[in-house]
């Protein structure tokens, strides 16, 4: 089973991961090799970027339990990188190696070997990093300047000539020459060596110049395949997550994704929940382990007892099967050794035994100190004792029977109370599993393309869009204002560009509302005002060309005409969950909005409570009303700055 990525899944990975560039550092979460960083990207919101030392680096929707007090490492990481953008991410030639850079800071994410995750200054000098070592060429400790480990050649990048003089000359089998020299891992040397058609065990400087460049072309192949993320099964269960299709997994089961993100997420995941499983449990599942290596003695005791029980019940109902023959073999015997003596007894036995003396051959045994001989008898060895009868003979068997019985009795009362602690102990472990592992997965449902923008649906049901910062307020105007709309915005900088979908045929309940919702969704809110003026115009008053010797920047627009006014609107808004085509969302608007969509709502206007917690304490109202609703989601649509709850509607 895969346990950490290869270099050509980093390379898949982090072309993908490019599209986090620009995001805003959030929060920083540090836990053993993990670190996760909580990433807010502009029109998409929540992401979180999961980084394993020695392992792997994607996007994650499995969010394990932060430590109760961070560590120093986070904290460090944290004031030095938290609102700072990601700028970019790139792997490190075609090594285990992922650079983050983050303002003028770099994380760098090493994935081979155990690992470690290394935080350098804009000079490149080390600030601190997951764990401090030093190796024989390099030292990670602080203020060292952080030195990449020796390049390997890149399969991506060598050249026909390189490549050749590379492999060839290696007296190695040519699948190792490939994995070690090129830096690609066993997998895909195999890969390459099974769409070349030649045997993995021959030796690279055997192989004909043909043969080579046989190997270079589908080398090639390989690694410019085209992204086709599928997790492989065997029997049900995972052993490989990989960013293209492999024709040496071609008769697996396999699982298709999206992005190469989501296939590791599902496939570390679940490695990942499974282990929270195993911690939870370890000291549960020791014991179990104890009680079944006790009920596996307590078995074999059980199967012992049987058999003694049984044996020497038959061997006393032989005597008495044969009592007459056996009757007369102990008195027999027994004259003979008072007659001769045990010594001359045991010497007229063995001649017996020479001669084919019937008697002397049955006896198998003299034992002179218990007085005693053993003889096999119909395939069965018995012991008689010479100065016993027959039947007290037959009850020494018979007794050792009852006793290997009340034994017996004992034993599989034991194994039953063994028995009854194990399935004791295992609903305690499914009780355990059933808890709080501690790993919550995050599920996403799939946005509406108007949720990458402020909004709202009037009390008229009308949806009306605004900008969230400079970027989607030139989209909201650009991309999305069409003539038949209607452009609202607040008499104040720092104020969304708002537009009414269909806002001709709005009414004026509408237009106020979407007004208010100008003013509420600007710099107005984290003022702490409470009231504000707004204006609305027709969209053909909206352009982008600026009164001569001026320039517009990213995100503002010049209003030329008519403006009309509605002054003192209130700084007061609601929030609750609204059914609209066919899902229920969580929105944001006017009261008077919410109040024609849903009966529960919460009333919220500008205060001191951060924004932060006051998203909390809306998703335990939400969550008492029956809806899961994500903080961060909420986050997202909640005016900027701080506020307070004024009223709930139930």
């Amino acid at each position: 089973m895969k346990q950490e990525m290869s270099s050509v899944d980093i390379k898949y990975i982090v072309e993908e991961l490019k599209t986090l560039e620009g995001a805003r550092v959030d929060k920083i979460y540090h836990d053993g090799d993990q670190i996760r960083i909580k990433l807010h990207a502009t029109g998409e919101g929540r992401k979180d970027l999961i980084i394993e030392a020695g392992k792997r680096v994607h996007l994650t929707t499995y969010i394990k339990e932060v430590p109760q007090q961070p560590s120093s490492f986070a904290m460090l990481l944290r004031k030095y990188l938290s609102g700072l953008k990601l700028e970019s991410i790139e792997q490190h030639d075609f090594d285990r190696i992922v650079k983050l850079r983050i303002g003028d800071y770099t994380l760098i994410a090493e994935l081979f070997k155990k690992g470690n995750v290394i935080f350098v200054d804009k000079d490149n000098f080390i600030i601190s990093a997951i764990r401090y070592e030093e190796f024989k060429d390099r030292v990670i400790k602080p203020k060292y300047e952080y030195k990449l480990p020796p390049a390997r050649e890149s399969p991506i990048d060598i050249s026909w000539e390189s490549f050749k003089e590379l492999i060839s000359n290696q007296e190695i089998e040519i699948v190792r020459a490939l994995a070690r020299s090129l830096n690609m891992g066993g997998l895909y040397a195999e890969e390459i060596l099974l769409r070349a058609g030649i045997e993995k065990t021959k030796k690279a400087n055997e192989l004909s110049e043909e043969e080579l460049q046989n190997i270079f072309e589908k080398m090639k192949e390989v690694f410019n395949s085209p992204k086709r993320p599928n997790i492989v099964y065997k029997d049900g269960v995972p052993i490989d997550v990989l960013p293209i299709e492999l024709k040496w997994y071609e008769s697996y089961e396999k699982k298709f994704f999206e992005t190469f993100s989501e296939a590791l997420d599902e496939y570390f995941g679940t490695i990942t929940i499974e282990r929270a499983k195993s911690e939870k449990t370890k000291k549960l599942q020791e014991k179990k382990k104890s009680l079944e290596i006790t009920l596996k003695k307590q078995k074999e005791m059980i199967d012992g007892f049987e058999r003694q029980m049984r044996e020497n019940q038959e061997i006393g109902d032989l005597i008495y099967a044969n009592f007459a023959f056996v009757d007369n073999l102990i008195k027999e015997l027994s004259k003979a050794v008072e007659k001769f003596g045990w010594d001359e007894f045991k010497k007229r036995i063995e001649e017996g035994k020479k001669s084919g003396n019937k008697i002397a051959l049955m006896i198998k045994n003299i034992d002179p100190k218990e007085k005693a001989v053993t003889i096999e008898l119909e395939g069965n060895k018995i012991t008689l004792s010479l100065d016993k009868s027959i039947g007290e003979n037959a009850e020494i068997y018979y007794e050792q029977a009852k006793k290997a019985k009340h034994k017996l009795e004992g034993a599989k009362k034991a194994y039953e109370d063994t028995l009854k602690k194990i399935q004791e102990i295992e609903k305690l472990i499914e009780e355990e599993e059933k808890k709080d592992l501690g790993v919550k997965k995050l599920e996403k449902r799939k946005k509406k393309w108007f949720e990458k923008f402020r909004w709202f649906i009037s009390s008229e049901n009308f949806l009306v869009i605004g900008g969230k910062d400079a970027t989607t307020n030139e989209i909201v105007v650009k991309k999305h204002m069409s003539e038949n709309d209607l452009y609202c915005h607040a008499d104040i900088y720092g104020a969304p560009h708002v537009i009414i979908k269909d806002g001709k045929k709005a009414g004026e309940k509408t237009i106020f509302e979407a007004c208010q919702f100008a003013v509420s969704m600007s710099r107005a809110w984290k003022d702490g005002i409470y009231s504000g003026d707004a204006y609305w115009a027709d969209p053909s008053q909206v352009t982008k060309k600026a009164p001569s010797g001026e320039y517009l920047g990213k995100g503002a627009f010049m209003i030329y005409g008519k403006r009309n006014w509605m002054h003192g609107l209130p700084l007061k808004l609601a929030v609750g969950i609204v059914e609209y085509e066919g899902e229920k969302l969580p929105m944001c608007g006017p009261v008077d909005a919410l109040k024609a969509h849903t009966n529960r709502y919460i009333i919220i206007r500008p205060g001191r409570i951060k924004k932060s917690e006051l998203a909390k304490k809306i998703a335990k109202i939400f969550e008492k009303w029956g809806y899961q609703v994500d903080v961060d989601d909420l986050m997202q649509i909640l005016p900027p700055g701080n506020g307070e709850i004024v009223e709930v509607v139930e």
